[in-house]
């Protein structure tokens, strides 16, 4: 089967930019799903094509290095593909490029299937998987599979407190994986957010959060540019979400 590129060119606009007019990664992440739903669409494999199963994707795991990110007017390609699929996960790659056609950040992710009324793990319809798995590049060409595993927070620390709100969530009705990136670095301290750029962030996405919940993030430094983060639900103390930044 041919190959599949998907390329997708943006122009960084204000409202993705930081106070160092530089792209956010939270806006950089929507910017990598947005570039995976054009595909899906052709693939025949989106959130509406999934619906007849009762089926929806789900990002579990996520691992972001970034070389440096686009200014304000910049314009940047990304580029996604499917890599590779067993009875149960997806993997995805993304490679962001800039004008010259160097690459700047990359990112590799790990989905599954969720059923949309039992909120539970399913496995991959075998006529779904021939729709993409044609596609799938040499191994030697894709990048590493995102960590299962992170280090365990030992000290907490306490950030910032978020309650999920309507526009919060995503078209399958829980918290959008935008906010938990956001959400967790917000509470980095300021001295690093405003000084340092992020290099690596490794993601584990382990619980949905849905709307009104009263969530926390927390955080804790673990090396002089290492931080460890999770966001936690307050009523059940149920973490839904990992993370590990290192900056440079």
């Amino acid at each position: 089967m041919h190959s599949l590129p998907q390329l997708e060119s943006y122009t960084i606009r204000t409202f993705d930019i930081d106070c160092h007019k530089q792209l956010t990664i939270p806006a950089l992440v929507r910017l990598m799903q947005e570039t995976a739903m054009q595909q899906v669409l052709d693939l025949k494999i989106s959130v509406w094509d999934l619906e007849e199963y009762k089926l929806a994707w789900v990002l579990i795991r996520k691992c972001i290095e970034v070389q440096r990110l686009p200014l304000l007017g910049e314009k940047i390609s990304i580029h996604s593909y499917p890599t590779g699929a067993d009875r149960v996960f997806t993997y995805r790659d993304f490679r962001v490029f800039d004008e010259a056609g160097i690459q700047i950040a990359s990112a590799c992710t790990t989905w599954l299937l969720m059923n949309t009324e039992t909120r539970q793990m399913s496995r991959i319809p075998a006529e779904l998987l021939a729709r993409f798995s044609g596609y799938f590049p040499p191994t030697e060409s894709c990048l590493p599979h995102a960590l299962d595993q992170l280090p365990a927070m030992e000290e907490p620390l306490q950030g910032n407190s978020y309650r999920v709100g309507w526009y919060d969530l995503d078209f399958i009705n829980h918290l959008n994986n935008v906010h938990f990136v956001k959400w967790m670095l917000e509470a980095a301290p300021v001295e690093v957010l405003g000084k340092h750029q992020i290099k690596r962030m490794d993601l584990l996405f382990l619980a949905e959060g849905n709307l009104k919940d009263e969530i926390d993030s927390e955080f804790q430094q673990v090396e002089e540019k290492v931080f460890l983060h999770r966001l936690v639900r307050q009523g059940d103390q149920k973490v839904l979400a990992t993370a590990r930044t290192i900056w440079g």
